[in-house]
């Protein structure tokens, strides 16, 4: 599995910013998911699985962000009436 993600200032930001037992367990469940490939939401709270998937969220906007742009640079460095970036 090559997939690449994206975890921005913003992300860690906001998971520092939880309470320890909230930073702890919603780290773990998105650990869980992005390397293990797992569902780890199953023992989160209500409140953790809400602040879990307003996270997860923002790592998949990111990385597709970041996907979008590489693949712009990528093209742009074919054409050679357009230097690469």
């Amino acid at each position: 599995m090559e997939t690449t993600y994206v975890i921005t200032p913003h992300v860690i930001n906001t998971i520092n910013s939880l309470p320890v037992e909230e930073r702890i367990a919603i780290t773990a469940a998105l650990a869980g998911e992005i390397i293990l490939g797992t569902e780890s939401t199953s023992t989160l709270t209500p409140v953790q699985e809400i602040i879990f998937s307003m996270i997860r969220q923002y790592v998949r906007r990111d990385t597709e962000r970041f996907a979008a742009d590489r693949h712009i640079i990528l093209n742009a460095g074919q054409h050679h009436d357009h230097p690469a970036l």
